[in-house]
């Protein structure tokens, strides 16, 4: 007996917890909206979430009810072995699969389904459209990805090849919350509601691979396996991330969509990325959206920086254009608007652009920033040879970081275990739009460690604000695959990339550089061994001495990519 269809509002009536069967004979459950009074075929919107459907990302997004009362049927579902879902779940292990038969479903089996279907949703929600677009199902025609990518091991589960240990674990006992509750396991889904309150304790274990919290009084029974899988695989060809990569099967995803992005959002990186490796592979068209926001929610407000009206959300609104011209076929010019919108900080407005930053001449150059003595930060190549500045980095005390976003660092840099280099007072705004680098020059005398780069908006009035930041581990220095271990006190160079930002520096304030070896507990402590830091113990930490060089035989230096065109 098909479940039962009630009146949700006004204009929209919905039907909860309709099955939609699998392959392997397993049942996924979905809320079904539509709007009243409408007889002819509707497109589908379709949006697969491990977090319950009730929830449908209303913390971004409107709705669903609003979007079907745009004209659409709407189907929100629980990922396998979530909310009402049957089957076992594991982060993304099932979706390439489930998604195709969802998607099928919907275009073929659907009453009332017009056979077009779009989807839509940020973070996991995203990564399942990439996964379901690669496997090709019928009916599946454009994809709306919010703050997600198609490689989960480069800017998503690690960073510069260092596990994103506050994410990470935090996802990860959010994930086996909602596990043990859907198993109706106590004490196990009170143990992990609480020790979401007490994360500090657990980003302080040592080693990473033996947190008990994790593995359920039972080696043989882990309900958060998934957790000791991501620190564990680590390395970007590993077979782990190869098989759960919609990257590796992007030789099959031909679909229009429309990329959407945060500035302060941790992901930032891996979503540009993907819009990259998207436009590789297809002709069909790839737009981008970049606002300021971070993660969740987004707000003109980031941080500690309001960005004012211009950054206000009104993704809901671009979606249904852009659902509206490929499922329905309307006309409404959203196929003549700029294909990258990308908002840019400290002028507060929107920037038009036919591409990319990195792919636009003549309105952007590089410019180069090089370290100086005294801890300066100038356009001038160093002409002499210098002594290199010196600090000693402690995996026991750890440099600490403030989330991603736009956050004052000075209280984080008074410290011995990192250096700030800062630029004159700027004469006029300048204004960069694209993917920061740094080449730093730097020995060390551990066999690896971790190199920490974060661009700086310094202030009048002392504050230093995060605008972007990179991280390097260095035994990746030349490639992903095949790690190098480093000869002590030997220079050496590390291209460092950050993540992509768009900021107008203004005039009167300083361009600054910080150069550290943690950012705890943004990324693991590294123990400057050979040692996995994720299976490290207190007693494998040592110190490291690190040499940063400046000369004009290492001239060490920051690479802006500057836009020539910033004025309204």
């Amino acid at each position: 007996m098909p479940p039962k269809l009630t009146a949700f509002h006004s204009k929209v009536n919905v039907q909860r917890q309709v099955k939609i069967l699998m392959r392997d004979r397993i049942d996924l459950t979905a809320d079904v909206y539509r709007p009243k009074g409408v007889d002819t075929p509707l497109p589908v919107l379709l949006m697969r979430l491990p977090y319950g459907r009730a929830i449908a990302s209303t913390c971004t997004y409107a709705h669903p009810s609003w979007y079907a009362n745009q004209g659409y049927i709407v189907v929100i579902q629980d990922v396998r072995g979530c909310g009402t879902s049957e089957g076992e779940f594991y982060p993304f292990r099932n979706e390439y699969e489930d998604g195709f038969d969802t998607v099928e479903w919907c275009a073929r089996e659907l009453q009332g389904s017009s056979g077009k279907v779009g989807m839509y949703g940020f973070s996991y929600q995203g990564v399942t459209q990439f996964q379901a677009a690669v496997s090709q199902p019928q009916g599946l025609v454009t994809i709306c990805p919010s703050m997600a990518t198609a490689d989960l091991y480069h800017g998503w589960f690690y960073f510069g090849g260092a596990v994103c240990l506050d994410f990470d674990l935090n996802w990860a006992l959010q994930l086996a919350q909602n596990r043990a509750w859907y198993l109706q396991q106590e004490p196990q889904a009170t143990k992990f509601f609480e020790a979401q309150k007490q994360t500090v304790k657990w980003l302080n274990t040592a080693p990473l691979s033996e947190i008990e919290l994790f593995k359920n009084g039972d080696e043989n029974e882990l309900i958060a396996q998934f957790f000791f899988d991501w620190i564990g695989n680590q390395q970007a060809d590993d077979a782990y991330w190869q098989k759960l990569n919609p990257l590796s099967y992007f030789d099959r995803f031909d679909l229009p969509a429309l990329h959407i992005a945060g500035w302060a959002d941790i992901f930032i990186e891996a979503t540009i990325n993907t819009y990259h490796q998207a436009k590789a592979v297809t002709q069909k068209p790839q737009h981008l959206v970049v606002a300021p926001w971070q993660h969740l929610p987004w707000l003109p407000k980031v941080g500690e920086i309001d960005f004012g009206e211009a950054a206000i959300s009104k993704i809901d609104q671009l979606q249904i254009d852009w659902f509206d011209f490929w499922l329905k076929g309307i006309e409404n010019g959203i196929s003549d608007r700029a294909p990258v919108q990308i908002f840019l900080m400290g002028k507060n407005h929107w920037l038009d652009l036919p591409d990319f930053p990195k792919d636009i001449p003549k309105k952007f150059i590089t410019q180069n920033f090089y370290l100086h003595p005294e801890k300066k930060l100038s356009a001038q190549i160093p002409q002499s040879s210098q002594l290199p500045d010196i600090y000693v980095y402690d995996p026991r005390n750890p440099n600490p970081s403030t989330p991603y976003g736009f956050y004052d660092q000075q209280h984080l840099h008074q410290r011995w275990d990192v250096l700030v280099y800062e630029s004159d007072e700027l004469v006029a705004d300048m204004a960069i739009a694209g993917i920061p680098e740094f080449m730093l020059y730097a020995a060390t005398d551990a066999p690896d460690t971790d190199w920490v780069i974060k661009l700086l908006d310094i202030y009048p009035d002392g504050k230093q604000m995060l605008v972007s930041m990179g991280v390097l581990r260095a035994k990746f220095r030349n490639s992903w695959t095949e790690p190098e271990w480093i000869e002590s006190d030997v220079v050496k160079a590390y291209p460092i990339k950050l993540r992509p930002t768009c900021q107008n520096f203004a005039q009167g304030h300083r361009l600054g550089m910080a150069i550290a070896s943690s950012a705890f507990p943004a990324i693991e402590r590294h123990s400057n061994t050979k040692k996995s830091p994720s299976e490290a113990t207190v007693i494998d930490f040592v110190e490291a001495t690190q040499q940063i060089f400046y000369s004009a035989e290492y001239p060490s230096h920051l690479q802006l990519p500057i836009y020539l065109q910033h004025k309204k």
